[in-house]
């Protein structure tokens, strides 16, 4: 196969054919409403988002308190149901497969923002963001937000997109769950790795049932939060075992308590993704300054990972995937 041609091979999954190996990641654009609606510049935006055959929708809010920063968008209620269904459409006229990734901010979110106090497993500075003190969560509490998800993707799912992602990565509440930096719990809930990700694994068992086995259960997972003491590599991989387990259909990653870009150069990530690639027995999605089309097509063609998502060059240039389709396929 010549230089780059295999990010044009098809990939199905679970009946949706992808047709290549690009994907849109859920960078934000912060272009909603205050109150977190779909507006006709959001649409357009993403409507110019040509090329990648995967488009992960950026964070939606699966609660007015884990709202991260003004004009995301909300999936709380019902109301974000017909603007998400405008946006599922234009995706679909792209010839794309659409998902929706949820989260919850936990200590990450924006106190003067949502006018509510921050929560998080435990009472500790977030280290990542660095803001208010957060209120440890409740037994109770926690099963709330773990509703909050499964109503925020059965909406998804009813404004007709194709799949939903968790949001798990780069210092938000479930990463917060997982990491022993942020989880000092002493219940079901904290201590082991097992503990640890039990709120992430049963939102994700919850998830899949409620949305069904008809659309695509993706989890966008923090694989090491690259701070000493923080989560590692091998309880990613043990976590991302785990989630094969519990029904999802593509394994999208990054690092974990802290963003990628605190490392530097082109694929960043490489060895993160090819490590997990070799656990699981589901699709990968990679990231992590992968613009590069040697070193991606290089990365597919060797099995290290199956998708390769682009932010940062789609969010400066809307169509900047569809200029390498047409490089690669001028040199096919």
């Amino acid at each position: 196969m010549s230089n780059g041609s295999i990010l044009l091979k098809n990939l199905t999954v679970k009946g949706f054919t992808f047709e290549n190996r690009y994907a849109c990641a859920p960078f934000d654009i912060a272009m909603a409403t205050e109150d977190g609606l779909i507006t006709e510049e959001l649409l357009s935006i993403y409507k110019k988002r040509t090329g990648p055959s995967l488009i992960v929708v950026e964070q939606a809010a699966v609660a007015s308190a884990g709202q991260y920063r003004e004009k995301l968008i909300y999936v709380d209620r019902d109301e974000c149901i017909e603007g998400l269904a405008k946006l599922a459409d234009i995706i679909h006229k792209n010839n794309q497969v659409g998902i929706v990734q949820i989260n919850h901010a936990g200590s990450a979110a924006n106190v003067e923002l949502t006018g509510m106090e921050a929560v998080a497993p435990s009472a500790v500075i977030n280290p990542a963001f660095k803001r208010t003190m957060p209120k440890a969560l409740t037994i109770e509490e926690i099963q709330q937000i773990k509703e909050d998800f499964v109503k925020a993707a059965i909406r998804i799912k009813k404004a007709g997109f194709d799949g939903v992602e968790i949001h798990n990565c780069h210092g938000f509440l479930l990463t917060q769950f997982l990491s022993p930096i942020t989880n000092l719990r002493t219940d079901e809930y904290g201590g082991s790795l097992e503990n640890r990700s039990r709120f992430l694994l049963e939102i994700t068992t919850e998830v899949r049932k409620a949305i069904g086995d008809d659309l695509l259960l993706l989890v966008r997972l923090g694989l090491d939060d690259l701070l000493t003491g923080g989560l590692t590599l091998e309880e990613g991989c043990q976590v991302a075992e785990k989630l094969v387990e519990a029904g999802i259909d593509i394994l999208d990653t990054s690092s974990g308590m802290l963003p990628p870009l605190v490392l530097k150069g082109p694929a960043m990530l490489r060895d993160m993704i090819k490590t997990v690639k070799s656990r699981v027995t589901v699709p990968v999605i990679g990231a992590g300054d992968l613009e590069d089309i040697e070193i991606a097509a290089d990365m597919v063609e060797k099995g290290e990972v199956d998708f390769i998502a682009l932010g940062r060059p789609i969010l400066k240039q809307p169509n900047f995937v569809e200029g390498l389709l047409e490089k690669i396929k001028s040199e096919a």
